[in-house]
């Protein structure tokens, strides 16, 4: 919602997330959600969507799926940071694979967060995205303050 702020009207810049499901109506319901908590929202039901998608839309989280047809969720992971994709993009995996090799797998190959599908309503989801994606924010400023970069 914008405010104003001495006479000059604020509007919050919306995080852009691309959710990453191959199922039409958990999509549906996840993409509702999302949105109506300020999120400008995109998805895709494929790897190949989602990495077109990251390259065109400059989105600063994907929540990703890693069960899906043709390319899975960790093949995804591997092309978005191996290169051509901006590293900043935040990738946070949304699975029911939730055994510690798949959470470590993951991890290593870049992704910034792993949250099992059945621990989460959608609203709960919502949630621990904001909450993550603010715990990103509080890292990039602290790292810009220890290089010199941000205000103290």
């Amino acid at each position: 919602m914008p405010r104003r702020a001495g006479g000059l009207l604020i509007k919050k810049k919306m995080a852009k997330i691309i959710i990453v499901e191959d199922d039409p109506m958990i999509s549906e319901i996840y993409q509702k959600k999302f949105f109506e908590s300020g999120f400008d929202v995109l998805s895709a039901d494929s790897g190949e969507k989602v990495l077109e998608l990251a390259k065109n839309e400059k989105p600063d989280a994907i929540l990703l799926d890693l069960i899906m047809p043709k390319m899975d969720g960790f093949q995804v992971l591997q092309e978005l940071r191996g290169g051509g994709y901006d590293s900043n993009i935040k990738v946070i995996i949304f699975s029911n694979l939730s055994q510690k090799e798949d959470r470590d797998k993951a991890l290593n190959l870049g992704a910034n967060g792993f949250v099992t599908k059945a621990d989460y309503s959608p609203s709960e989801l919502v949630a621990e995205v904001k909450r993550l994606m603010n715990q990103f924010s509080e890292q990039k400023r602290n790292e810009e303050r220890m290089n010199g970069n941000g205000a103290a």
